[in-house]
């Protein structure tokens, strides 16, 4: 397999990847019924969307010869993933703000819990897989992709705190709705930092390119 062609597959698996993990949080969210969950697949949702038009810029770099518009298409498409994981990273923090003042109270049956585990294990694994991949590979589009999963990986993480916490930790010894607050308060600026990152980061990635 080439390697515009192994580029394209890690796209759309992770892509689909994503799809189906969203498909499970949502119906984790009319099964509990939680709310979290709910944030969590809309989150996930979007950042799919945005997958599906990475692919699509993909294929056009694909289908052209042109140096400047390969590097138009590239960069265009680096600098909206950029923009999106600000807007993403924001509206995450002050979900989390109102989690530290409100709670989550996501009790789970115990074998949930291990479905929520093998999401982010996922999440995590598809993450670590890009950057190990395709760490010399300076595509912006494909660098674009490497960072929204790692933002995804982030939320994932998140998620599982909430629900081995809510379920399993004494609120006598753990002040839950602290400790979730806090952790997904700083999960959100770290995406907005991600966010910012790239969008001033875009010339640095232009001279490597």
């Amino acid at each position: 397999m080439k390697k515009d062609d192994k580029i394209m597959f890690f796209l759309v698996f992770s892509t689909m990847g994503n799809i189906f993990m969203a498909f499970i949080k949502f119906i984790l969210a009319l099964t509990l019924p939680s709310l979290w969950f709910f944030i969590n697949a809309i989150f996930l949702i979007i950042l799919s969307f945005a997958r599906f038009f990475s692919i699509n810029d993909y294929k056009k770099i694909r289908l052209t010869d042109d140096p400047n518009k390969i590097r138009k298409i590239g960069f265009k498409n680096y600098l909206n993933n950029g923009i999106l994981l600000i807007i993403l990273g924001i509206m995450y923090f002050f979900v989390n703000v109102y989690i530290y003042y409100k709670g989550t109270n996501t009790n789970i049956h115990e074998y949930l819990t291990y479905l929520v585990a093998l999401v982010t294990f996922w999440s995590i694994g598809s993450a670590i897989y890009g950057i190990i991949k395709y760490k010399r590979d300076h595509t912006p589009i494909l660098k674009a992709v490497m960072l929204t999963n790692f933002a995804n990986a982030l939320t994932s993480i998140m998620l599982t705190q909430i629900v081995l916490l809510d379920t399993y930790a004494e609120s006598s010894d753990y002040n839950s709705n602290l400790m979730n607050g806090l952790t997904g308060i700083g999960v959100g600026i770290i995406i907005m930092l991600i966010g910012l990152y790239m969008i001033i980061g875009i010339n640095k990635i232009k001279k490597v390119d």
